[in-house]
């Protein structure tokens, strides 16, 4: 087992004095590296975001309020020295390849080497309701994952490339890159064909669904032998695990107030129709839906909250949330660690129905530390 380091998912959200304080709480915490998400809209309904169904409405007065993650990454790299600073994630459905390589290469020189290109496929949210394309997002993101390694290769000479998604014809690169060194690319993977490019292309995996240490095993064994394939050496490679993470004084607790609240029902509606089939249940946007990936959050009525409200189980919160103490937690990814995960991102989900407020911050400084300790 290597070395372990803890990072934090900031929400990104309005007002950015919240984002400003995070960045020095995850600092003093033992953070080594800060993570942004690239969204236009948030995962949870407008419809239950209200102070009267949460508090946390209070502090932030829309949950679609959502930062540009480059600029805040950049203006947190001027201040806050010795942090990595990245996205987790963007794609290039909205972002051409062309500008993810400049933008990241810009954001290593004001970071010093810090930045780190974090790419998923694309989900629908971000998309299909702003009359972007979406769909063949696989095959979208394996030709800007080569068109970002052809420009940063480039030293600035002119490059053509011909996909059928883009087209380049004698384009120029011309920023050095800092130190000679390409910015870290990490991808977002969880099934083989995104294993696969993540171990042609990346320098890191940032995966984001609940597993057993044998399934995580399993796929960080996929993406080697990608790279073995491609002729890649992966001594350097870092397995990440993002979590979302709910504290309290025990499971049972924090699933008690998960299971009465109607912003925690709408993350549930995040879980693929597959998945609540397997428990049992039927999903409220459909038996087809696939969770995450489909959601559009604006679309989604009070009444198809409710339904979840009223059938979602505490099993079935548990395949999206890790909830519970710090210790709890900690021994649920202990196996994960041993399986080669070396780096834990902490996104605080438990934030908008736990109440907890500055002891929940306090829980989550624990739980750092305890996940720290795993690598030793």
């Amino acid at each position: 087992m290597g070395r372990v380091t803890v990072g934090h998912q900031d929400a990104c959200l309005y007002p950015l004095w919240l984002s400003r304080f995070n960045v020095r709480w995850a600092r003093l915490m033992g953070a080594s590296a800060l993570w942004l998400p690239d969204h236009f809209m948030s995962f949870t309904p407008a419809e239950v975001w209200r102070p009267e169904i949460t508090s946390a409405a209070r502090v932030v007065p829309s949950i679609d309020a959502l930062f540009d993650p480059l600029q805040l990454l950049a203006v947190i790299a001027t201040r806050v020295r010795g942090l990595d600073v990245g996205t987790s994630v963007t794609e290039s459905i909205r972002r051409h390849p062309m500008s993810l390589a400049q933008s990241f290469v810009t954001l290593d020189h004001i970071s010093k080497g810090r930045a780190i290109l974090g790419i998923g496929n694309g989900i629908r949210e971000n998309t299909e309701p702003y009359g972007l394309p979406y769909g063949d997002n696989v095959e979208r993101l394996a030709e800007a994952l080569a068109i970002i390694r052809l420009l940063w290769s480039s030293g600035g000479r002119p490059v053509s490339y011909e996909g059928r998604f883009w087209q380049l014809r004698d384009a120029v690169f011309g920023l050095p890159l800092y130190r000679a060194k390409p910015p870290r690319l990490f991808v977002a993977a969880h099934y083989p064909r995104m294993l696969s490019l993540t171990g042609r292309f990346a320098d890191g995996w940032l995966p984001g669904q609940k597993v057993t240490g044998d399934e995580y095993a399993k796929r960080l064994t996929v993406i080697r032998a990608a790279a073995a394939r491609a002729g890649r050496n992966l001594e350097s490679f870092t397995a990440t695990h993002t979590m979302m993470v709910a504290l309290g004084d025990s499971r049972e607790r924090v699933l008690e107030r998960a299971l009465a609240s109607r912003v925690c029902a709408s993350l549930a509606l995040g879980a693929p129709a597959v998945v609540w089939r397997a428990h049992g249940l039927s999903h409220p946007l459909g038996e087809e839906h696939g969770g995450f990936l489909d959601l559009v959050p604006s679309r989604i009525t009070r009444e198809q909250v409710d339904r979840a409200a009223a059938t979602m189980t505490p099993q079935l919160l548990q395949t999206l949330l890790y909830a519970g103490s710090a210790q709890e937690i900690c021994d649920e990814v202990a196996p994960l660690a041993e399986a080669g995960c070396t780096h834990f991102i902490l996104a605080n989900a438990g934030a908008s129905f736990t109440g907890d407020g500055a002891k929940g911050l306090w829980r989550l400084g624990g739980l750092m530390r305890r996940l720290r300790r795993l690598g030793r």
